[in-house]
């Protein structure tokens, strides 16, 4: 390891430590840990101060946190909070979303404003979840009827965008290429049914007693299934997002309820403590902040991403949930669905990485989903306070 790749090391250390620290002193902070990762990032790197430069050492850590921000995401996708009419109008309303994203994105192009239509929108169709979990968990909106509705679109918004990043990634779309997705898609379902059928019993015995052991064999055997997935998905030509998601699929089904909370615990601690900050921190030492304040119409770009993000992600969820959610409700829920960084993030760095996309664009989209999570929670959370400060008056007497 050479001197630049330990300075680069020792910068990532301090800023892993500023960016957790800063939220720990100044809870009234309204910036969220990962804006606060991206923009330390970029004020570190080589475009702002220069004490960054993210060398081999940090992009492995990188693209070890990208597959774990995955898994992570695959793990948290829990079919019996979303089954029946929320997984239903989840599903519809992302469909709907991608629709008015591909349609925005064209527009966006033959303007000449921007590029890669087709990985703009899908940015455009992303939600935040994992972002929003701290934000719904203390405002006590995880309960019906509004927590099953936002958890099944935001886990649509982070399943289906991963899905369809693998097929636009694809180096084929037609002839083997398709069937070794679809061979793919099949082995994925499989193992995921194998993994549900096969933890009664012994295996479940077995994880109980390991799971608090110094061997931690259920984490070891996730990290184990992950590296494995995103080999063979590499090998297939295939992102490595898809393989990591699946890992963390086939690790939930393998997993009793009693332990899925453990488990959580477990991933959260390796990802949010230290690869997944990585990630995000270089991924803002990797934004072409220059060309986004060079040029007055990239910078206004961001607002408009921004509330593309909104439109996108909110119109089908007003129009959808009409009889299932009040207006007020409708409106906060569009908002946390437009509320979108992490995927963003993570789309924006794959297609920079491979020359799909200018990185004033990438920028440009981070920077919109910078607003979303800065603006929406928070102004969903002033919508839902309005509702319950009417509901008295407006209750009968």
């Amino acid at each position: 390891m050479g001197d630049a790749d330990l300075g680069n090391l020792i910068i990532f250390a301090v800023v892993l430590a500023l960016t957790a620290g800063l939220p720990a002193l100044l809870p009234r902070l309204p910036v969220p840990g990962v804006v606060l990762e991206v923009l330390a990032g970029t004020v570190v790197g080589p475009q702002v101060l220069g004490w960054a430069h993210p060398g081999p050492v940090a992009r492995f850590l990188s693209d070890f946190g990208l597959a774990v921000l995955f898994l992570m995401a695959g793990f948290e996708m829990d079919p019996a909070v979303m089954r029946g009419p929320p997984i239903n109008r989840a599903l519809a309303g992302w469909l709907c979303s991608a629709v008015l994203a591909l349609a925005a994105s064209l527009l966006l192009a033959a303007a000449g404003l921007a590029g890669a239509p087709a990985l703009t929108a899908l940015t455009l169709t992303t939600t935040a979840i994992g972002t929003l979990m701290p934000v719904l968990r203390d405002g006590r909106l995880l309960g019906p009827p509004y927590g099953p509705f936002v958890l099944a679109a935001g886990a649509i918004g982070e399943a289906a965008p991963v899905i369809v990043l693998s097929l636009l990634l694809a180096r084929a779309y037609f002839g083997w290429q398709a069937l070794i997705m679809l061979a793919f898609a099949a082995g994925a379902t499989a193992a995921v049914l194998l993994a549900a059928r096969a933890r009664a019993g012994y295996l479940r015995a077995l994880f109980a007693r390991t799971m608090h052991s110094s061997g931690q064999l259920p984490m070891r055997l996730a990290l184990a299934i992950m590296i494995l997935l995103v080999v063979l998905a590499e090998r297939l030509n295939i992102d490595l997002v898809l393989g990591a998601f699946i890992a963390g699929a086939v690790m939930r089904a393998a997993l009793g309820e009693d332990h899925r909370a453990h488990m959580a615990a477990r991933l959260d601690g390796i990802g949010s403590a230290f690869v997944v900050p990585v990630f995000f921190i270089a991924s803002g030492a990797r934004l072409d902040v220059a060309a986004l304040f060079s040029d007055w119409r990239t910078l206004l770009m961001v607002p408009l991403y921004a509330l593309l993000m909104l439109l996108v992600r909110g119109l089908p969820a007003a129009l959808l949930y009409r009889g299932a959610l009040g207006p007020r409700q409708r409106a906060s829920l569009a908002l946390h669905l437009g509320t979108q960084i992490s995927l963003v993030v993570a789309i924006t760095a794959i297609a920079t990485e491979r020359g799909l996309m200018a990185g004033s664009q990438a920028a440009a989209l981070v920077g919109g989903g910078v607003l979303t999570t800065m603006l929406y929670p928070e102004v969903a959370r002033r919508v839902l306070r309005a509702e319950r400060a009417a509901a008295p008056r407006l209750a009968p007497h």
